[in-house]
């Protein structure tokens, strides 16, 4: 009887520890998601933004880039941010009006 206990303590505590673990990765992962450059205004990447996060705003400007190609005009990411290393997106010097090139080839507003 004492082994099922404890047992079913260790089970028990393995549970809350992989739950504790879990739930504080997602934590994490939620604030890995948190937009930094279009937060505000009625852009599409600002509605992206509001909606999903960095993820629903990757999206929407991954569907802007390939409408583009679609239209003969070629963008990549790299048109309008730097450095993807450290996550922070940081912007070209030339990314608003490469935006707004983007937008007109894209045909989407």
């Amino acid at each position: 009887m004492k082994r099922r206990f404890a047992t079913l303590a260790t089970l028990t505590l393995s549970l809350a520890l992989g739950s504790a673990v879990l739930l504080h990765g997602g934590s994490a992962a939620a604030g890995d998601n948190k937009c930094t450059i279009a937060i505000k205004g009625n852009s599409l990447p600002a509605k992206a933004c509001a909606k999903g996060g960095r993820k629903e705003a990757k999206l929407t400007m991954t569907k802007m880039v390939n409408a583009a190609k679609k239209n003969g005009v070629n963008y990549t990411c790299d048109s309008c941010h730097k450095d993807f290393t450290n996550g922070d997106f940081a912007l070209t010097k030339d990314a608003v009006e490469n935006y707004k090139k983007l937008q007109a080839a894209s045909g989407m507003k």
